[in-house]
């Protein structure tokens, strides 16, 4: 158990859990049921991936291609949505019976679910591939139309500087930058893109670096252990990015 200074910080800080591609402990990632399983469990920050396909219609999923996922060594700007989109994902755990029918979700889809929970907020992630493939405007403009009914509970995620510069020269939509490295974090990043949100790789962050006087909101990501939270709040983060939010919560909440 942690001791009662520490117990004292946690009280006096409010931690926010992000469900990274939705609560990822008994679902697939960016799945309706994985974001729902979230949802349901009390998480109010979600975090998805965008691709376009072929057609540039919007669907939610990660990788580069679908090699992981589907055995096809192809990318999604290269298939057809009618060609992918009620093709069966595997279980999380391959040696257990299948209780639900995975499938890759359309962006509506996930808005019309999120639509139905105002309490929450969603980080869209453009993915960077989208590019080899799409301009800035095709890809603004698609995921634009799309996210209309919840445009207030929406943020936009990339790691792409001059995309989101896009997004903020072109709406009123909140950014969230990924660091590619913890060099990318400079003044001038910052007067330049202004984002409202920063968001880092664990494993980037200098123990040294101290987060409580920065202006941004901070987001730390691959956090898959309490211990890294714990020590993380000591640098002054209070939000944590994870695929099991629901679990890490429930055991931080067990401390206190």
């Amino acid at each position: 158990m942690i001791d009662t200074m520490q117990k004292n910080k946690l009280n006096d800080s409010t931690i926010h859990w992000v469900a990274h591609r939705g609560d990822c402990e008994n679902h697939i990632e960016n799945t309706l049921e994985s974001i729902q399983a979230a949802i349901n469990n009390g998480i109010k920050l979600i975090e998805i991936d965008i691709q376009l396909t072929q057609e540039g219609f919007p669907i939610v999923f990660h990788d580069n291609n679908l090699k992981r996922m589907f055995n096809i060594n192809t990318s999604i700007a290269k298939i057809r949505f009618e060609d992918i989109h009620q093709q069966s994902l595997q279980p999380p755990n391959k040696n257990e019976k299948r209780h639900s029918h995975y499938y890759i979700p359309t962006l509506l889809e996930v808005v019309n679910l999120i639509q139905q929970h105002p309490e929450i907020t969603l980080f869209v992630e453009v993915k960077n591939i989208n590019f080899t493939a799409f301009s800035y405007q095709t890809v603004y403009k698609k995921v634009l139309d799309c996210i209309q009914p919840i445009l207030k509970q929406v943020v936009i995620i990339g790691f792409s500087y001059r995309f989101l510069r896009y997004v903020k020269n072109n709406s009123a939509l909140p950014i969230a930058y990924v660091l590619p490295s913890w060099q990318h974090y400079s003044e001038k990043m910052l007067i330049n893109l202004q984002p409202e949100v920063i968001f880092s790789d664990n494993a980037i962050i200098p123990k040294n670096e101290r987060f409580h006087t920065k202006k941004e909101t901070w987001v730390v990501y691959e956090v898959s252990n309490l211990n890294q939270a714990l020590q993380l709040i000591e640098q002054g983060i209070t939000y944590f990015e994870s695929f099991i939010p629901s679990q890490l919560k429930q055991e931080m909440n067990n401390k206190i």
